[in-house]
């Protein structure tokens, strides 16, 4: 299992959201260059950025971050706002080593080949799941696609690697959906499922590893719990 400890970015700092609520939001005082340097001394080979002003405004606004995080000695996974091709396009030439894309593929389903093609695994489609819906925008709003419809087209177009992301989980650090990656798990045994929200503890990655997830994002555990990152990456991290 590969962990990807999280920074979230509005307007420049560190913040978490609750279920992706910006009216309950948490600032901390932690300069994102000092996460990301902590991240590397406890062992870790990425850094997972999700650029919620970018999200929020439609188009990534924190770019600017992923050079000085490579220049760290870190692979970057860069997400928030890729709403077009030319976003996904300055994603790269940034130097993101990849780019996770939610909006842009759930709701242009016709560009799912081409940015494959493109891209391949450089690409991560973003599977936000809010309420048994996939969800969009920011988390904002809803599709009519199921998660298992939506997985199946992603797979059927080439992508191997996806960021299931449990929307009503994240930010709450009540613990990950085991049962929707059970779920997950087995109906779709060819995807490397990369699992999100509300994990809180070694106990619960290896509870994910268990089920055959491939990695998981870390996110507010970093910030506010006893947790051991050193430690953490030494029992889950795939050999």
């Amino acid at each position: 299992m590969i962990l990807y400890p999280a920074i979230d970015l509005y307007k420049g700092k560190i913040v978490r959201l609750k279920q992706g609520d910006f009216n309950q939001r948490t600032d901390y005082a932690l300069a994102p260059i000092t996460a990301a340097k902590a991240f590397l001394r406890a062992g870790s080979s990425w850094v997972h950025i999700i650029d919620l002003e970018g999200a929020q405004a439609g188009h990534p606004a924190h770019l600017q971050v992923i050079e000085p995080l490579k220049n760290l000695g870190l692979m970057v996974q860069y997400g928030g706002g890729l709403r077009s091709l030319q976003n996904v396009e300055e994603g790269f030439r940034a130097g993101a080593n990849r780019l996770y894309v939610g909006s842009l593929l759930a709701e242009n389903r016709e560009i799912a080949p081409e940015l494959f093609s493109l891209w391949g695994d450089r690409i991560i489609p973003a599977v936000d799941i809010k309420d048994g819906k996939v969800a969009v925008k920011g988390w904002t709003c809803t599709s009519s696609s199921s998660p298992l419809a939506y997985l199946s087209f992603l797979y059927s177009a080439g992508y191997r690697t996806v960021l299931v992301t449990s929307v009503n989980r994240d930010g709450t650090g009540l613990g990950p959906d085991l049962s929707l990656y059970s779920k997950l798990s087995l109906e779709f045994p060819g995807f490397s499922i990369i699992a999100a929200g509300g994990i809180s503890s070694i106990k619960e990655l290896e509870d994910l590893r268990a089920l055959n997830i491939a990695g998981a994002v870390l996110g507010k555990v970093l910030y506010e719990k006893d947790f051991n990152l050193c430690e953490a990456l030494k029992r889950v991290m795939s050999c």
